[in-house]
């Protein structure tokens, strides 16, 4: 930790929120406070309301939507509703789950020129304020890039800037790292840790990857299921003491504590004390190399047979703007296989994923089971391929849930069509959204909901462009088992992710991306060991094999 918390100079009493009288609220009276110079974290399951609070409390909800909210909220002593629309704004910066809703300009200059304008920045020293929070953020030499051609990770770079530019006196941060390659999220976090030093504000994150926040967080707020306030305290009582109870309600632990409750459940531990570090797991485990193979048990077993390939590719590229962006890749994905693309932001993921599923033009030849894509017809095509995108409201086409996983399946199976769809929303724990409209989701059930109308048809080939993005951790898991179920033993799976525990337990290979180069395409194992090309694309070693380095007396990537 590296604040110093005061006084409370906001505060929240019995907030209550609902988007309509006739739905269930999303919040139930939630109370806290928070401190100036304090660094909160904000924890709960996909669908608990902490993007709501969030929004809340920048005073977006309720004037934005049509929403009902009780309770009181105040900043400086002055309830948040008595403030002018865009006045608060000033002090209290949102950087929002998807950037991409934030955004109003044309370029990464611009979008910062114009936040600078609204709170009547002086133009003389705007050009260096524009520069100074750009690169805080490793974006200065994009600043004149349009923010459309900027990948998802690169944008929430961008928004975070425009926050910064404004020097909150509170920074609200929804999922700030989930675009982030996983280099990326560390230094976000580091930065933010310096820029304290020397700035006096308040921090509320709304995150996942908690391992990088640990020593700069505070307090912890956990929302459950219901969105009710679970826990409001240190994070040390937290995960020592509710690690168990935060598990069971799908909320993400650090990767530490995570591995200590499996090691003390099965008996590995010399005491029962949860260790908060990798030192500390080695020091507590009766014997290191049982614990690691006990740790390495849920690692999926990588294909040894050869399968028969059903997709080539050959020397794909792809231009833009006389820009070349995927230069010359080519691949063999043989049945059964489960391929990860990883890689730095913007070094070409998500645009080499569009190439494979025929979504934009390329040169080169793409071949799904021996014939060309361009030969397919369209609905032929579809059946057997399947694509998720990375902005889940670009798959939407209905006015509400079941009517999405009903036109899926409409193609294939009319008689069983209700009961099916109902089964698939179940498995996602969605039952209770069924007649919502796609667009009211949070980002983490529109996630799921996205993924789920790809996954029902059992296409061959799955393509998926982070598919665990913004859940919480049952749901992670429950979608890429549910994806792997789905897809037929003769077929293979594509995704993309900054996840390297992920890939480490799921993949049987990596394709490792830079600025549109295929550097690396080898099984997970031999990618660990490969020092200068993890560090090429911002890659971080997972937890195992960080942990088996350090019994090796050897240190993590940094």
């Amino acid at each position: 930790m590296i604040s110093q918390p005061s006084h409370p100079f906001f505060q929240v009493s019995n907030l209550t929120f609902r988007f309509d009288c006739d739905q269930d609220p999303v919040l139930k009276n939630i109370t806290f406070e928070i401190n100036e110079n304090e660094n909160l974290l904000v924890l709960g399951p996909s669908g608990s309301g902490k993007s709501t609070l969030a929004y809340c409390l920048n005073n977006l909800y309720p004037s934005s939507v049509d929403g009902i909210m009780k309770g009181y909220i105040s900043y400086r002593g002055r309830a948040l509703s008595s403030f002018e629309p865009g006045e608060v704004n000033r002090k209290i910066g949102l950087v929002m789950q998807d950037p991409d809703s934030q955004f109003c300009m044309l370029t990464a200059e611009e979008e910062v020129a114009f936040v600078l304008e609204n709170i009547q920045f002086p133009r003389l020293k705007m050009v260096e304020r524009i520069d100074y929070v750009l690169d805080l953020v490793d974006m200065l030499p994009l600043k004149h890039r349009l923010i459309h051609t900027l990948s998802g990770g690169q944008k929430q770079k961008l928004a975070i800037a425009c926050a910064l530019a404004m020097e909150p006196e509170l920074l609200i941060l929804d999922e700030p790292t989930a675009n982030l390659d996983p280099a990326s999220g560390f230094e976000l976090v580091q930065t933010l840790k310096k820029l304290k030093n020397t700035h006096s504000f308040s921090v509320l994150v709304i995150e996942h990857n908690l391992d990088n926040w640990l020593d700069i967080v505070d307090r912890c707020i956990i929302l459950n299921s219901e969105g009710e306030l679970f826990f409001n305290g240190p994070p040390n009582i937290c995960f020592a003491d509710f690690a168990k109870e935060l598990a069971s309600e799908g909320i993400w632990l650090p990767r530490t504590i995570d591995a200590g409750i499996k090691l003390r459940e099965a008996g590995l531990l010399k005491n029962s004390s949860l260790p908060m570090t990798i030192n500390e797991i080695i020091e507590n485990s009766k014997d290191i190399r049982r614990t690691i193979e006990f740790l390495s048990t849920n690692v999926r077993k990588q294909m040894v047979n050869p399968s028969p390939s059903i997709f080539e590719v050959e020397d794909i590229s792809y231009s833009k703007d006389n820009q070349l962006i995927i230069q010359d890749i080519s691949l063999s994905l043989n049945a059964g296989e489960f391929i990860a693309i990883a890689g730095a932001n913007g070094s070409g993921k998500t645009t080499f994923s569009k190439c494979l599923a025929g979504l934009i033009p390329s040169r080169g030849e793409i071949k799904l089971y021996g014939h060309s894509l361009e030969d397919w017809h369209e609905e032929q095509k579809w059946r057997r391929l399947g694509y998720v995108f990375q902005n889940p409201e670009h798959q939407f086409i209905t006015d509400s849930v079941i009517e999405e996983i009903n036109y899926s399946l409409q193609a294939k199976e009319k008689g069983s069509q209700v009961y099916k769809s109902k089964e698939i929303l179940k498995t996602l724990r969605m039952a209770k959204q069924v007649f919502s409209h796609p667009f009211s989701l949070s980002q983490g059930q529109k996630r799921r909901l996205s993924v789920a109308v790809m996954l029902v048809n059992g296409q061959e080939v799955l393509i998926m462009d982070e598919p665990t993005f913004g859940q919480d951790a049952i749901t992670s898991r429950e979608i890429i088992d549910f994806a792997v179920k789905a897809v037929p033993e003769t077929g293979s799976i594509i995704m993309i992710t900054h996840d390297m525990d992920l890939i480490d337990r799921y993949a049987d290979k990596v394709l490792v991306l830079e600025k549109g180069k295929m550097i690396f395409y080898e099984p997970p194992g031999k990618l660990w060991n490969q020092t200068e090309i993890l560090a090429r694309a911002n890659l971080r070693l997972p937890f195992l094999r960080e942990l088996e380095m350090h019994v090796e007396g050897r240190y993590a990537v940094k």
